[in-house]
């Protein structure tokens, strides 16, 4: 029998077997939060900071004294592996950080790790079968009715009595900034989540990417509009025998950064301007984009095997063996494009329809990251709070940042620096070296210093964060948002279909299987037939209360 079926029972008998655990819990008014909306630049390094101190009975972290328990106790956590650890561990017990983690709590963790590419399938059929691990983490799947609909039936954990008792460093950073405060909220005004918080703000960290040394030897400057970049891409077809002048994506789309369509002033999912919600690919200028590709398509400037080639980011080996010129990547991929000393690769703004144009789309800026939620049928679920809680104090945060000082950090004119073990390891990248002796960063909340990163990456790559960012991110739906149950429901399934629809059609637009002249007007009726006026209008609803809160 499903959970949510005696929801109402598990809630009651949660709320009482879980009083002794942290004190008393402050009651859950479900008072909507008060404040006016900041930018998220406004948060500070002053975020990191606790009141860390000793005790006799051992290590103080904000209010909660370490090891969390005289015994040891076994916590179970479903998680993903990190892609950067595939062959090299199989449990995240073999990294570093949650070695020394555990060695500090008392607490071993368990970690229930799904087959690479079935996680969301491995992670629905937990929910299906009501047997969860005590910790929950998210990445690229969630509780399918929502936040408050997880609770309400039975399965995730109210935070909100705790924040005080048992999550008092938690609470502080996320408390330090309304924008930070309001995103880690639910709808109901609960805090259900535990997610990754940054000390401070990450500009779009991915975006176009072109052979500058190529632009050099042509003569040509890097393009500006969509016309300068067909002239690109022929020159680079023509003269440097690119068998794939511009790497697009498996989905005819740069995702992630959404950097070609953006000069179109569209995204291959939902957007809002000027707080209207709009399906990007219903608009116009999603006609115009996919027009654009067909002709390069047709002459050969884009990938012919895009369907299968690359994915969110462009296929490492195409950029290494000169196939591509312009592609879609992170930051960080540059100094590795060029480590042989053959090419020079520099970042690109998306190109406009016409020079001078404003961009209102890009990758958004990261402050708050996936959340970590704590099973209703935990059988501690105080020393579940309290353990993830030490992430987000001074002390647990430079655990999970940088490691362990003389080992993985050591300190650089009072500032952590991580070391050569991670920025210059023998045997591994230094992202496969941060995932194997750091907290992997994707997966396990936390208060995040992303800035760790900067310490191998060359000062011109760390450029690209401004020439990214010379577009704004005002037509970006906030991440955050939430649904009520009904809404998730009825919105996932509609969504599900439309996005199905939408992207089928879309390869079939660029590579002329349709024609777009003739068949557009049908695959927007179509797009209506599937439901997606319904789901605008559930998207609106949920982004009005978000800027609400």
């Amino acid at each position: 029998m499903r959970k949510k079926m005696m929801a109402g029972l598990l809630v009651f008998g949660l709320s009482v077997s879980l009083l002794w655990g942290c004190g008393k819990p402050a009651q859950n008014e479900e008072t909507p939060i008060s404040g006016t909306e900041a930018e998220a630049e406004e948060s500070s390094n002053e975020t990191a900071e606790g009141n860390s101190g000793t005790t006799e009975e051992g290590t103080q972290t904000g209010e909660i004294t370490l090891p969390l328990t005289e015994e040891p106790i076994t916590l179970t956590v479903f998680a993903a592996m990190d892609s950067n650890l595939t062959g090299i561990i199989n449990d995240y017990n073999e990294n570093g950080f949650f070695e020394e983690l555990e060695k500090r709590t008392g607490v071993h963790l368990e970690f229930v790790i799904p087959a690479a590419g079935n996680e969301k399938e491995a992670y629905n059929l937990m929910i299906a079968s009501g047997e969860l691990t005590d910790i929950i983490t998210h990445n690229g799947y969630s509780y399918p009715e929502g936040w408050d609909a997880a609770v309400d039936d039975g399965y995730y954990l109210d935070l909100t009595p705790y924040l005080d008792t048992c999550l008092p460093d938690y609470n502080r950073v996320r408390t330090s900034d309304p924008l930070m405060e309001k995103s880690t909220v639910t709808d109901k005004g609960r805090v259900v989540g535990l997610h990754i918080l940054y000390t401070e703000t990450q500009g779009p960290w991915m975006g176009m990417q072109i052979r500058k040394d190529w632009l050099d030897e042509l003569g040509m400057d890097i393009p500006v509009t969509y016309d300068d970049l067909e002239k690109v891409l022929i020159a680079f077809k023509e003269q440097k025998n690119a068998y794939a002048p511009l790497s697009l994506g498996t989905k005819g789309t740069m995702e992630t950064s959404h950097a070609l369509s953006a000069g179109y002033g569209v995204m291959e999912t939902f957007q809002q301007v000027d707080g209207k919600v709009q399906y990007g690919p219903m608009e116009e200028g999603w006609k115009e984009y996919l027009t654009m590709l067909n002709k390069w398509y047709k002459e050969g400037l884009i990938d012919p095997d895009f369907m299968t080639n690359g994915g969110w980011q462009v296929d490492t080996g195409m950029v290494l063996n000169g196939e591509t010129g312009v592609w879609n990547a992170m930051y960080t991929m540059i100094s590795q494009y060029e480590a042989d000393g053959t090419m020079e690769v520099v970042p690109m703004t998306s190109p406009v329809k016409q020079e001078g144009d404003a961009l209102h789309i890009r990758r958004e800026n990261g402050f708050v990251g996936n959340a970590v939620a704590i099973s209703a049928d935990c059988e501690y679920p105080e020393i579940a709070l309290k353990l993830w809680n030490y992430l987000y104090s001074e002390e647990g945060s430079l655990l999970a940042n940088y490691g362990v000082e003389g080992d993985t950090f050591n300190y650089v004119d009072g500032k952590p620096q991580v070391s050569d073990k991670i920025t210059a390891n023998e045997d591994y990248s230094m992202s496969q070296a941060q995932a194997l002796y750091l907290m992997p960063p994707s997966r396990f909340g936390g208060l995040y210093d992303w800035t760790r990163e900067l310490a191998s990456v060359p000062e011109k790559d760390i450029k690209a964060f401004d020439i990214w960012g010379a577009a704004d991110d005002s037509y970006i739906i906030p991440a955050r948002i939430s649904y009520t149950s009904e809404e998730s429901a009825e919105r996932a399934k509609i969504v599900a279909e439309v996005t199905t629809y939408m992207e089928e059609n879309s390869v079939k637009f660029i590579t002329g299987v349709l024609d777009i002249e003739t068949g557009w007007d049908t695959y927007v009726e179509e797009l209506k037939n599937l439901g997606i006026e319904r789901t605008i209008e559930i998207t609106q609803a949920a982004l009005d209360r978000f800027e609400e809160r």
